[in-house]
């Protein structure tokens, strides 16, 4: 990504991202307004005249890590006249005014519909020290990639559809991003297109629940101040059909889209995520089996193996069609790659449950697998529930947990001993001096030695060796084809 502009304000900003892939692709975004608008961008905080947090609210780690961070910066908002210190993103939303009791010196509150507006908020903070706060939803608004910043050259993520209408019950998701509403495809096709003509080779499409792109909307509720409120205003209603239109534009089916995404010329893989289990339709099985540029990977989160659990977080399915729609997918790719998110010590989880999320992770096996402890989340109904799990207990199962799926992963990789893999290199290795990586088709990460490769180059590999998650091997061939 460019760091500089020819014309600049003389405003250094640094930006760091906490988060998700979305929360990546916004900040590129923000960066590009950003440098458009003649600032320029500090590697290093201590370089900076401005800061800005790009921020995630789905588990309290991250947020306390934000809050800490601004606490740090009172006296260097201080030291210099003009320093402007600002919150984006999911937190910008959850919070709003809370933000700026909890540290007075902050200057902005930028939700993520509200990008576009950021550079001229830091000039009027900057100038005036008034604060602001922006975090109104804007169903038409999505960020887009300028080619020439990508901060990968060779791949980009792609944003096709923002929101959430499941309402998980642990979730803030529906509150912090609003509801589902899905980016017209042929807009997402346009923008697939510039990043093909630009050289991009691997996309991936972006969305809370990719799986949802197109289908109908329900009215949600909306979130102030951490608390849930009235239903928001209707959503507009198709007359023909009757249902809700989630976007202002015409969409496909998930699997469509898909379809066409991967059939750009130029693009040679095609990612996606996340997928929620009650939506994934055997269509969109058959265009990841039959579609040679659409990776064979997914990551299908389950959050537990406890059909109990699972109806006290509301994800509307139970462990059989879970498990149905993984052998689905099995049946389907001989060589698929799947990984999940799972949550332990979720409100009144008892042993019992807690082991049949065990038994679940011996049955799928998963290639890798994020697992965390139940974080409440401000204003949703799991915050307020009872029975809460001992801490010790939480830490206790997460180690179980951990241990067998570390254990699932390491076979998983043992495997691919001996096999040749293509790997989309995406730089030199930091950790291994004298050695490059990149990105199997599988989405595994290929470690390998060797000089000169670049950003984007396709090399085929040897499998040799593995540490837990990572292969190690050595090239083939070089300069091929995708």
């Amino acid at each position: 990504m460019e760091t500089s502009s020819p014309q600049t304000t003389g405003q250094k900003v640094f930006l760091e991202t906490f988060g998700c892939q979305s929360n990546a692709l916004e900040s590129g975004h923000v960066a590009s307004l950003l440098l458009k608008d003649h600032f320029s961008l500090a590697p290093r905080a201590e370089e900076a005249d401005v800061i800005l947090f790009n921020t995630c609210s789905i588990r309290q780690h991250a947020e306390d890590k934000v809050f800490s961070r601004l606490g740090q910066l009172a006296d260097w908002k201080r030291d210099k006249e003009g320093r402007v210190i600002g919150v984006l993103g999911c937190m910008a939303t959850s919070y709003k005014d809370q933000l700026m009791e909890r540290a007075p010196h902050l200057d902005m509150v930028v939700g993520p519909d509200q990008y576009l507006k950021v550079p001229e908020v830091i000039r009027q903070a900057s100038r005036t020290g008034q604060s602001q706060v922006l975090a109104d939803f804007d169903p038409v608004y999505f960020p887009e990639n300028d080619p020439n910043r990508l901060s990968q050259p060779h791949k980009a993520f792609i944003e096709i559809m923002k929101g959430c209408d499941k309402f998980c019950t642990f979730c803030v998701v529906p509150f912090t991003r609003g509801r589902e509403v899905s980016r017209p495809a042929e807009s997402v096709l346009e923008e697939v297109n510039r990043l093909a003509q630009a050289g991009v080779k691997e996309v991936m499409l972006l969305g809370q629940n990719v799986n949802s792109y197109g289908l109908p909307s329900f009215p949600v509720r909306k979130f102030n101040n951490g608390q849930l409120g009235e239903p928001s205003s209707p959503i507009p209603m198709d007359k023909e059909t009757g249902l809700g239109l989630k976007s202002r534009g015409g969409t496909l089916p998930f699997p469509q889209l898909l379809r066409e995404v991967g059939q750009v010329p130029g693009i040679g893989r095609v990612r996606f995520m996340t997928s929620h289990p009650l939506d994934l339709s055997d269509e969109l099985v058959e265009v990841m089996a039959e579609m040679p540029t659409v990776c064979q990977s997914i990551h299908l989160p389950v959050q537990c193996g406890s059909d109990r659990v699972l109806k006290r977080m509301g994800r509307k399915y139970d462990v059989a069609h879970y498990l149905g729609r993984v052998r689905k997918l099995r049946s389907a790719m001989r060589d698929l790659f799947i990984t999940t998110d799972l949550i332990v010590g979720f409100p009144g989880e008892a042993e019992e449950d807690f082991q049949g999320t065990l038994d679940l992770l011996e049955e799928v096996r998963y290639d890798a697998v994020y697992s965390f402890k139940f974080s409440p989340r401000l204003g949703t109904p799991a915050a307020r529930m009872l029975n809460r799990v001992p801490e010790e207990v939480q830490d206790q199962r997460l180690a179980r947990l951990n241990e067998k799926a570390w254990n699932h992963a390491s076979e998983s990789c043992q495997a691919r001993l001996g096999l040749v893999e293509e790997v989309l290199v995406d730089g030199p290795a930091d950790k291994t001096p004298g050695a490059f990586y990149g990105k199997s088709r599988q989405n595994r990460t290929v470690v390998f030695p060797g000089t000169g490769y670049r950003a984007g180059d396709l090399v085929k590999v040897k499998v040799e060796s593995h540490k837990v998650a990572n292969l190690y091997g050595t090239v083939l061939k070089t300069n091929c084809e995708l």
